[in-house]
C-alpha cells in the first residue's frame, strides 16, 4: 500500500492524473485496498499522509501485533487445527482443483488462517461505505472451491458489502481465514493474478495504467536473485496479460519498481515499519518514469487535460 501511495502521488502531482476518476478500477490485495478507498471519495494525499503516519483521521500502525499479524490461535491445539486448515487452503489456491464446498463441521473444525486482521476488518467496516461505490469497481479474488477467479463488484459475482470483498481479496492463503460468500471460499486474488490486467483488456480499455507493487522493472539492471524468484510469479503473470492487453488494441503504461525501490522495501512485505521511506523511493521513481519519452507522449495524447 505504501508503494501505491507514492505513486498515485506522483501520477497526480507531477502528470495531473486523477486516478479515482478513472473509467475502471481493477484491485487485487492490497491494491483491493486502495481501489476501494479511491473510489469511496479518498485522494492521492490521504494515502500518502497514511503512508508517512501523519493521516489525521487514521492512527498509524502500530507495531503490528494487533493490526496485520495477530496470531488466531492461543494453543498449540488451535495451532494445529489452524495449521492444517492452512495446508489446505493454500494447496488448493496453487492447484485450484475443483473439489466443491468444504462441510461446515471441518470448517469449523480446522479454520484456514494462521493470523487475525482484527485491526483491519474493523478500519475496513467503520472507514468504507455500506454500499458499493458508483464508479465500475473490480476486486480480485480466488474461490478455492471452484478454482475460478471471482471478480466482486462485476455483475454476476458473489453478493459481498464492500468492506467483506476488499477483505475476500486480500485473504492471503494460509495467513488469513477465507471469506464466504455464498457457497464461495475466496481468498487472496494474487493466487491467479497480482494485477489482473487482463480484466481492463476485456472490459474494452484503450489505456490501461497498472501499478505492480509485486513485479519489478524489467527495462533497467534486473534484481538480485532473491528478488526475482520472490517476484517471479507476479512478474510472469503480468507480462502475459500485457501481451494480451496489446494484442487487444489496448495502450499499456506499467510502473513497477525499481532496483532501489527493491532495496527500501527488503523481503518482508507485511512489516509495519518504514512505509514512508518505501512511499518516497515509488514518488521519486515514478516522476522518474513519468519524464521517459513513452509515458509522456502517451499521457499527452491520451489524456491531454494532464
Amino acid at each position: 500500500m505504501a508503494y501505491h501511495a507514492g505513486v498515485l502521488r506522483a501520477l497526480e502531482l507531477e502528470a495531473g492524473v486523477s486516478v479515482g476518476e478513472a473509467d475502471l478500477v481493477v484491485g487485487t490485495s492490497a491494491g483491493a485496498v486502495v481501489g476501494a478507498y479511491l473510489r469511496s471519495g479518498w485522494t492521492t494525499e490521504d494515502f500518502w499522509l497514511l503512508a508517512h503516519g501523519e493521516h489525521p483521521r487514521i492512527p498509524p500502525l502500530d507495531d503490528g501485533t494487533d493490526t496485520v499479524m495477530a496470531p488466531a490461535y492461543r494453543t498449540p491445539l488451535g495451532f494445529l487445527r489452524r495449521g492444517l486448515g492452512s495446508a489446505f487452503v493454500m494447496g488448493q489456491s496453487i492447484a485450484r482443483l475443483p473439489v466443491g464446498a468444504v462441510p461446515a463441521p471441518l470448517r469449523r473444525a480446522f479454520p484456514g488462517g494462521l493470523y487475525s486482521m482484527r485491526e483491519g476488518r474493523k478500519r475496513l467496516a467503520e472507514e468504507l461505505p455500506a454500499e458499493w461505490p458508483a464508479g465500475p469497481l473490480w476486486l480480485v479474488a480466488v474461490d478455492i472451491d471452484s478454482g475460478r477467479r471471482v471478480v466482486l463488484g462485476r455483475e454476476g459475482a458473489p453478493p459481498l458489502g464492500l468492506a467483506d470483498a476488499v477483505q475476500a481479496s486480500c485473504a492471503i492463503p494460509g495467513v488469513y481465514k477465507p471469506v464466504r460468500a455464498g457457497s464461495a471460499t475466496l481468498v487472496d486474488g494474487g493466487a491467479h493474478s497480482t494485477t489482473n490486467l487482463d480484466l481492463a483488456a476485456d472490459h474494452g480499455c484503450d489505456l490501461i495504467l497498472c501499478v505492480a507493487p509485486m513485479a519489478f522493472d524489467t527495462s533497467e539492471r534486473l534484481p538480485d536473485p532473491i528478488h526475482r524468484l520472490v517476484r517471479l510469479f507476479p512478474a510472469r503473470r503480468l507480462s502475459g496479460e500485457v501481451a494480451y492487453a496489446r494484442a487487444a488494441g489496448a495502450e499499456v503504461l506499467l510502473v513497477r519498481p525499481s532496483s532501489h525501490d527493491l532495496r527500501v522495501q527488503g523481503l518482508n512485505m507485511m512489516r509495519p515499519s518504514g512505509m514512508e521511506l518505501v512511499a518516497q523511493a515509488a514518488y521519486d521513481s515514478t516522476v522518474r518514469l513519468l519524464a521517459t519519452d513513452r509515458f509522456r507522449s502517451v499521457l499527452a495524447s491520451r489524456l491531454p487535460a494532464a
